[in-house]
């Protein structure tokens, strides 16, 4: 089963999405073999991302009720330092009570996490969470400036996509956004003796 089928999630987020209105309501999906749980951390008007009592008992609640489950949680704020010291200067509160609530159902697959506008991953609290980067501008790679010398830059954009199996668990993948040369075939079409070969030289 591929994600790539939730790209148009937004029309299923409660509450109005206008300039300068982000909705705070957090959702599950249902829909697939695997869970899609959406924990918001949006603190209005502010950079930095927040889970407070009530953000944390929904999101155990709704662990609670499907704890075998495969689920991925979606959130803005990683719950990790990034070594980008602006991005990290607006990070996550509420850390330890969401490790003790990750690390007690050991069906989260992934916490996928924005902000950063880079791919990162770190094993955390029991499961990979990871950031993905941006399909505009990417956060600089500087893990040696401070906050005021922070940049960014116009790398690739790019997005996620996540490939899901009884056979193979959670697989996952960074998809570049731009037009590029190919794709070129590995092996010429010669009757199949390149693959033959191909086939040889695999074989210890």
């Amino acid at each position: 089963m591929l994600l790539a089928h939730i790209s148009d999630l937004h029309v299923m987020v409660p509450g109005e999405l206008a300039y300068g209105v982000v909705s705070t309501t957090p959702y599950t999906v249902e829909d697939y073999p695997i869970r899609l749980i959406m924990l918001d951390t949006n603190v209005p008007g502010k950079g930095h991302g927040e889970l407070d009592t009530e953000r944390l008992s929904w999101l155990e609640q709704q662990l609670s009720q499907q704890p075998d489950r495969p689920t991925i949680s979606f959130m803005h704020h990683p719950p990790f330092p990034t070594g980008i010291d602006l991005m990290d200067g607006y990070g996550l509160t509420g850390l330890k009570d969401l490790e003790r609530i990750v690390k007690r159902y050991r069906c989260i697959r992934r916490i996928g996490c924005g902000h950063i506008h880079r791919p990162i991953q770190k094993l955390w609290a029991g499961t990979l969470a990871y950031t993905v980067p941006s399909p505009v501008h990417q956060v600089s790679l500087d893990l040696t400036s401070d906050a005021e010398a922070a940049t960014f830059t116009m790398e690739p954009p790019a997005y996620q996509l996540h490939l899901w199996s009884e056979e193979s668990d959670l697989v996952s993948h960074t998809q570049y956004i731009d037009q590029y040369d190919g794709p070129y075939p590995f092996l010429k079409p010669d009757n199949g003796k390149n693959e033959v070969k191909l086939k040889e030289r695999a074989t210890p």
